[in-house]
């Protein structure tokens, strides 16, 4: 005995695996691996500038942890700027501590 579809208990399960002449297929629609695009990268700074969020009250002079996890979770928030720029915001603690580390 054979399977039979859900949908219609009277198609076999290897008619409905089987596409039809001229049918779009679902594996049509999708894209390649290979045509994937590529992740945006930010640029890296130039001297003179540090990186900034929107609403943040610190710069980073470089990259540090907070940088790496906005970066990963919220690409928009990043912004880079020219270190005049940055205002009253002070320097990042995890910027400051990687900076006192040799």
């Amino acid at each position: 005995m054979g399977t039979y579809n859900t949908l219609s208990r009277k198609t076999w399960a290897a008619n409905t695996f089987t596409p039809q002449p001229g049918m779009v297929t679902s594996a049509a629609r999708r894209l390649s691996a290979c045509g994937a695009q590529e992740a945006p990268v930010l640029r890296p700074l130039e001297p003179g500038q540090v990186y900034v969020t929107r609403k943040g009250t610190a710069y980073h002079p470089g990259w540090c942890q907070v940088v790496q996890r906005t970066w990963e979770f919220n690409r928009p928030a990043l912004q880079i700027c020219a270190a005049g720029d940055a205002g009253s915001r002070r320097l990042c603690r995890s910027c400051e501590s990687d900076s006192k580390n040799p």
